[in-house]
């Protein structure tokens, strides 16, 4: 009667440490490709976003049945608001963009460049709504949205710090032509829609009133780089970060870019 013959203690542990690391090795390679697919989707998404902002302002809109006091000229991206369209506040660790439409007065007035038209026409995003006696009967915001960005990641400066602007996308009141102004602050609508309610049956409320025009001067044109962490607030993972530019005088949607993660011009890397 032979001998049975089988498999060692070290051949068994050979065997089942070659195992573990090829299913180490295959769950890193899945968790990466699920990785990458996220990153490519917040991406393309943000990109989208911005693009679809331009396209919005290009197509002419009015307020209401048309006869209107109010007419709409483009939109306003505020980056960085302290709290959300209830007033709550936004933790640091989470981001949200806010998109307003732009109004004014629907007669044309004024003369000079855009931000002088503007100032003219009492641009703003909220609505005012007057009694007989002029006092202040209620105020709106002009179609708030919000956007923010999918799976955690966070919209930064080339510099690291969470983005902090406000962006107008608005047409000039008498060409159509699109123009992009800049201001590197968070335009707080938010907060003083808040406060609004100490405004009504007031016949000024200079602090909702004058949310654009008070700092329109203040607005430049200018490049933006929007620099795309998948780590979220606070991380960086050590890796580059993909870059989405707007070009300064950003006409049309054409302007927003999304450049190539290793390419020269990417400056989030």
């Amino acid at each position: 009667m032979g001998k049975r013959k089988g498999f060692t203690f070290i051949e068994i542990s050979l065997f089942l440490a070659v195992t573990a690391a090829l299913f180490i090795g295959v769950a890193l390679g899945v968790n990466n490709s699920i990785f990458q697919q996220q990153y490519n989707d917040t991406t393309q998404s943000f990109f989208e976003f911005l693009r679809s902002v331009y396209s919005e302002v290009s197509n002419t809109q009015s307020v209401g049945d048309g006869n209107s006091d109010y007419a709409i000229y483009g939109k306003m991206i505020v980056f960085g608001e302290d709290t959300d369209l209830t007033g709550v506040a936004i933790p640091s660790s989470e981001q949200e963009v806010f998109v307003y439409d732009v109004v004014g007065s629907a007669v044309s007035s004024g003369t000079g460049d855009i931000k002088e038209l503007l100032k003219a026409l009492g641009a703003n995003v909220v609505f005012i709504d007057r009694r007989s006696n002029n006092t202040i009967e209620n105020i709106s915001l002009a179609a708030p949205e919000k956007y923010v960005p999918r799976w955690l990641s966070q919209i930064e400066t080339t510099g690291g710090a969470a983005m902090k602007k406000t962006i107008l996308v608005v047409r000039h009141p008498r060409s159509g032509t699109i123009n992009t102004l800049v201001l590197d602050e968070a335009i707080q609508v938010n907060t003083a829609m808040r406060n609004a309610s100490s405004c009504i049956s007031q016949i000024n409320c200079s602090a909702v009133s004058d949310l654009l025009t008070s700092k329109i001067d203040s607005f430049t044109t200018s490049e933006v780089d929007f620099c795309i962490n998948p780590y979220g607030a606070g991380n960086s993972g050590g890796t580059p970060r993909r870059n989405i530019r707007i070009l300064e005088n950003a006409r049309n949607a054409s302007s927003v870019q999304l450049l190539e993660l290793e390419g020269s011009g990417n400056r989030c890397l």
